[in-house]
């Protein structure tokens, strides 16, 4: 009687001691918590263009090629460039440098299509159009004048 005892007691304790292991083996606590951090995004130095260069003579109804060179300034990122056109700030359409007479409404640049990404510290040399009017009026003060064209990008179409 006393081992049939001894089981009844120790069987009901096994099965306890067998539930507080489980529960002990899937006792947890849940929290719940944030946290968040701070990037820094770098920017771009910009772009220039230089070189800018004509290969003849113009005259009323002429037109010359023009030579010129993007230059992307930033060292450590592309950059996208847009259109090529005359800085119409600079000047009536982007032309400076006439002498009096000459009027720099008789000079014309097509925009140019560049469209392209230039690499960090990179260059896109490219090719325009300058044209001048023959206006049918005395263009005299325009000989031997020397227009200075001014270019930018404009990446308003992108």
């Amino acid at each position: 009687m006393r081992k049939l005892m001894r089981k009844r007691f120790l069987l009901p304790l096994a099965a306890v001691a067998a539930l507080a292991i489980t529960g002990v083996a899937y006792a947890y606590f849940t929290s719940s918590g944030s946290g968040s951090g701070t990037a820094t995004v770098g920017t771009d130095a910009g772009v220039t263009i230089d070189s800018v260069s004509f290969d003849s003579t113009l005259y009323p109804g002429g037109s010359t090629t023009v030579h010129f060179t993007v230059n992307n300034a930033s060292s450590n990122t592309a950059a996208k460039v847009g259109n090529v056109v005359a800085d119409t700030s600079a000047g009536t359409n982007g032309i400076t440098g006439l002498p009096a007479g000459c009027s720099a409404s008789d000079f014309t640049f097509a925009d140019v299509s560049v469209n392209t990404e230039i690499a960090a510290s990179g260059h896109f040399d490219g090719t325009g159009t300058l044209s001048m009017a023959d206006t049918s009026a005395n263009q005299d003060a325009c000989k031997n004048a020397s227009p200075v064209l001014h270019l930018k990008v404009d990446n308003s179409g992108i």
